[in-house]
């Protein structure tokens, strides 16, 4: 169910405010799954009872798989700090739950973002990874624009390969959906109502400073490529499943918003068909492949030194390899390999770099798509020779 997590809400609420505690254990020793879905809105929640003097202690679960999740993830860190180190590096297919609060920590927080799903996910073509980045942008911007949320927001993206979906998550402790947009909405009259028209094109709260597009987007991102997408927002829900959109009011009310966008990303027209606005399709400009990679003319520009931090094994051979692929975009846009500053590769990651994609591209596109600069005679060497060995078979 969307609203899973909101008997725990409620527990948290009665015994913080109703009963006076300021110390709480949360005890997930018995847990043997934990999801974003449960975890995000849980997390916002007990960031905002920090600001309160309320202090948090964890008992880890007992399965190991559940403990190791729910530190990596950044779910104990963000619980409890004074406890558990911050896990805010980038997982190989998730990007750890993180906190923004001001429009720098927003940046950052997207950026990052696209970088795991550019190394995670495979054959994904800049049209699709532009809707996925704006969808992201607004789900998160609007928690700086609108809810005015004392924490910010608490952000996460999962992706999930074998299903061709990720999943982006945003909860805020603010003044909720339909709050926002009565202050200047005198038409609407009941939060389901609100809510409902909160994913229309054009509503917004103030026309002079926002088009209204961004849940509108996110949601039209949802629906057409057959993915799934959940709000709950003070004392109403939104759910939509294939074909199945609905609005009602939830069982606890929710202090803020909580929104999941869960996007399939093998639907390959999901820029001209979700991103519509006006009756017009919207190619959003400077990207983050644009802004990060295109330094000269149209080839992408990727200094090695700076995307990886690891070169000695095909496992990360094969991440290094998934975001190359996918910044060559389906073979339009040649790379250029800057190698200053590294001076060692191991043959494994030579082979499941180079190797790989010399295989798959073949001799002439390799050299059409494969530029290189800076590289220590070494390197090149290994390069070189995972290539050979490939055409030898």
């Amino acid at each position: 169910m969307t609203s899973d997590f909101l008997p725990t809400i409620a527990a948290l609420h009665n015994v913080i405010r109703k009963q006076g505690y300021s110390d709480v254990t949360l005890d997930f020793r018995k847990a043997t799954y934990l999801s974003p879905e449960f975890m995000i809105p849980l997390v916002a929640t007990c960031r905002n009872y920090r600001r309160e003097n309320v202090q948090f202690d964890i008992l880890m679960p007992e399965a190991s798989a559940q403990a190791r999740l729910l530190s990596n993830a950044n779910w104990a860190h963000l619980i409890a700090p004074e406890s558990y180190e911050s896990k805010d590096q980038q997982n190989v297919k998730h990007m750890s739950a993180r906190q923004f609060l001001t429009a720098g920590e927003h940046f950052t927080a997207v950026d990052d973002s696209m970088s795991v799903i550019l190394s995670s996910i495979e054959g994904i073509d800049r049209t699709r990874t532009k809707a996925l980045e704006w969808a992201l942008n607004e789900i998160t911007d609007n928690v700086l624009n609108h809810a005015e949320s004392p924490i910010g927001g608490v952000m996460q993206v999962m992706t999930f390969p074998k299903l061709k979906r990720v999943d982006l998550f945003v909860c805020d402790t603010g003044i909720s959906i339909p709050r926002s947009l009565r202050s200047s909405r005198y038409d609407i009259t009941d939060d389901t109502s609100a809510v409902r028209m909160a994913i229309e094109e054009g509503v917004t709260r103030n026309k002079s400073t926002n088009q209204g597009n961004g849940l509108y987007g996110t949601y039209k991102c949802c629906e057409v490529s057959g993915g799934e997408f959940d709000i709950v927002t003070g004392s109403v829900f939104l759910r939509y499943r294939t074909n199945d959109l609905r609005v009602g009011r939830s069982p606890i009310p929710f202090t803020g918003t909580y929104v999941r966008a869960s996007i399939r990303y093998d639907f390959e027209r999901l820029l001209e068909r979700a991103l519509i606005f006006g009756g017009r399709p919207h190619d959003p400009s400077f990207d983050y492949i644009e802004r990060t990679y295109h330094v000269d003319g149209d080839h992408v520009s990727f200094v090695v030194s700076k995307e990886l931090n690891a070169f000695g094994s095909r496992d990360a051979g094969r991440t290094a390899r998934t975001k190359i692929a996918n910044l060559m975009d389906g073979g339009r846009s040649p790379v250029e390999f800057d190698f200053e500053g590294v001076r060692l590769i191991s043959s494994s990651f030579a082979d499941e770099v180079f190797g790989k994609l010399f295989e798959d591209l073949g001799a002439i596109r390799f050299t059409q798509l494969c530029r290189f600069k800076k590289v220590d005679s070494t390197v090149q060497g290994l390069i070189d020779r995972a290539i050979q060995q490939r055409i030898k078979g």
